[in-house]
């Protein structure tokens, strides 16, 4: 018998990128105006057709780049080729306005948001192009914080043209050998092309070095930390260093090697050596570190909106597949059919409606801060810096985890490279990593309750427990809502023990910033049940279960016994766990 006989499985459909996301064109229904969502709408209606048919045909043509560094004269060159799907790809997200939209501001504080939507659709099909992306629109914000007007008026439009072939990417260089997420060991170091006791921004230094990471190799320009100070990271400065000289020449900077890396293979991620490369000073000498955190702003929540996408295009498959496959025999009913299976997958979806929520409440938050600064109140403030570091960490940890059972559904099909799970899980797990792992994250977090004296904490508090106050009696969602209020009364608790005479136990940071997630996430979807009830839509009931659901999951509940448990320790028993837990992964001779 040969393969095309006997059984035929149907293969099966993706849903529309759009229409095919109810989740999605709810939230987006509550969070824009009537105008605002109209013209959200229209667009993406337009831009899912695009996805599904030239878009999706680019990302198949997507290669690994590879380098040539010498020509065959023994000239150094490095020549950094990519696949035409790459460069096809990059020139898509500048038609489409993916860094434009936010700096256009026609649609106010909602301009953000309406990019990262559009981002969410075009995810899954950008061959990871979403990394260059995220890293020009953070440029694009930190030059029109504290650029220059030269690059204000040079750079700027660049970054954020809509014409494909003029439009440029850009890179950030922080990562050396010897910190890795520790920039205040950085070793590369700038000296001025011109003395002068006080540097001005715009003025030009040498930077030489070596940048471990690149992720935006083949860019027209990159924010480059190096060192004009003392040790620590108060001697940094930032600076923008193009790529190459105006007759095409490098500027000083050479490519080492490219990168092998388990997952987004079509990315150009390199290590360069940087030999009297020529950078503008950004902003004042030494604030560099402060300057750059723009950046991470930005592309923290690029990798919020990643791991939500990617965890979606998993759903979609695996939903796809349970309306096409049979199971329990030859005339046995669908996969879809079967409550075991459906459970599993409504577990995931439940997921991804939470991250959705928690996600797109964050960048509302970024929205508001860039086109209408002086209507964004200190508290708003204090909830954008906490739950940035916040979000990224728990979507990407969430939503892999998720991806992992969507594969399982499939079965054998799930494990086949042709059904995208391969490629999809790869290149999601950078997510777990890049812009700081949930560890890195969560010791931000405690900065920034540090920083702040537990405002941050205060005003994301008061404004759940605002959202909490409001729910409607005939909702019946009080045992949630007590659920959610007594989570935030523990959040309060372990905040004070930051300020308390005895340190703080160091492992409280990573469930805090969960428990964060978590409560925040919860309170995004009570904003929705309570927004569907008051319209009495379809979808009333969902929402409303929702919340209910997720209040209370396994996750939580993990986050809040451990919390309770560290507050309950006493710093001799914590030492006697700290020497276990070493005993258990180092050896008992450490």
């Amino acid at each position: 018998m040969h393969v095309n006989e006997g059984h035929q499985q149907a293969p099966y459909a993706l849903p529309g990128a759009w229409d095919g996301n109810p989740a999605l064109k709810s939230l987006m229904k509550r969070t824009l105006s009537n105008e605002t969502f109209a013209a959200v709408s229209q667009d993406c209606e337009g831009f899912q057709e695009r996805l599904a048919g030239p878009i999706h045909d680019l990302r198949l043509k997507v290669e690994e780049p590879s380098l040539v560094q010498f020509n065959q004269w023994g000239q150094r060159v490095d020549t950094l080729k990519t696949s035409e799907g790459w460069r096809g790809l990059k020139q898509v997200a500048a038609e489409e306005g993916l860094v434009a939209l936010p700096y256009e501001r026609k649609q106010g504080s909602s301009s953000r948001t309406y990019a990262f939507v559009k981002s969410y659709l075009w995810l899954p099909e950008c061959g990871y192009v979403g990394c260059p992306i995220a890293m020009t629109d953070g440029c694009a914000r930190v030059l029109e914080l504290a650029g220059t007007t030269e690059m204000k008026q040079e750079i700027l439009p660049l970054l954020t043209s809509r014409v494909a072939g003029k439009a440029w990417t850009a890179g950030q260089w922080m990562t050396e050998k010897p910190g890795g997420s520790d920039v205040s060991l950085t070793e590369t170091v700038a000296t001025p092309v011109t003395f002068s006791p006080e540097p001005k921004p715009g003025d030009s230094f040498v930077l030489n070095g070596f940048k471990w990471f690149s992720s935006a190799t083949d860019g027209n320009v990159a924010l480059a930390l190096a060192r004009t100070g003392g040790e620590g990271s108060r001697g940094l400065s930032l600076f923008a260093v193009k790529m190459r000289k105006e007759d095409g020449t490098t500027n000083g900077i050479f490519i080492h090697r490219l990168k092998r890396k388990f997952g987004t293979k079509a990315v150009p991620t390199a290590e360069l050596s940087l030999e009297g490369c020529i950078g503008q000073l950004v902003g004042q000498p030494g604030e560099g570190v402060r300057i750059i955190s723009s950046v991470l702003n930005i592309t923290r929540l690029h990798s919020a909106v990643t791991s939500v996408a990617s965890l979606r295009r998993a759903l979609d498959i695996a939903s796809g597949f349970a309306r096409v496959r049979h199971v329990g025999g030859k005339d046995g009913s669908l996969l879809s059919h079967n409550e075991m299976h459906t459970s599993v997958l409504a577990s995931s979806e439940l997921v991804h409606r939470a991250l959705l929520q928690v996600v797109f409440g964050t960048i509302g938050l970024l929205g508001k801060s860039e086109a209408e600064p002086l209507k964004f109140t200190e508290e708003e403030g204090h909830r954008l810096r906490l739950l940035t570091p916040v979000v990224k960490s728990f979507a990407a940890d969430l939503a892999s985890r998720e991806m992992m059972k969507c594969m399982e559904a499939l079965g054998g099909q799930g494990y086949m490279e042709e059904n995208e799970f391969g490629r999809l899980i790869a290149d999601q797990s950078v997510e777990r990593i890049w812009e700081g792992t949930t560890n890195v994250l969560a010791l931000d977090v405690v900065r920034v309750i540090l920083k702040s004296k537990g405002a941050s904490v205060k005003a994301f508090i008061d404004w759940a427990t605002a959202v909490l106050t409001s729910t409607p009696a005939e909702l019946n969602l009080a045992v949630p809502r007590q659920i959610i209020t007594t989570d935030l009364a523990l959040l309060g608790k372990a905040t004070k023990s930051y300020f308390q005479p005895t340190p703080a136990d160091p492992r409280l940071a990573r469930p805090l910033l969960y428990l964060i997630g978590f409560a925040a996430s919860s309170v995004h979807l009570a904003e929705q049940a309570i927004w569907s009830h008051g319209k009495q839509g379809e979808d009333a009931e969902v929402n409303r279960a929702a919340v209910e659901r997720w209040s209370d999951n396994g996750g939580v509940r993990e986050a809040r016994r451990t919390i309770e448990e560290l507050l309950r320790r006493g710093e001799d028993v914590r030492e006697r766990e700290t020497k276990l837990d070493a005993s258990l992964v180092y050896g008992s001779k450490l």
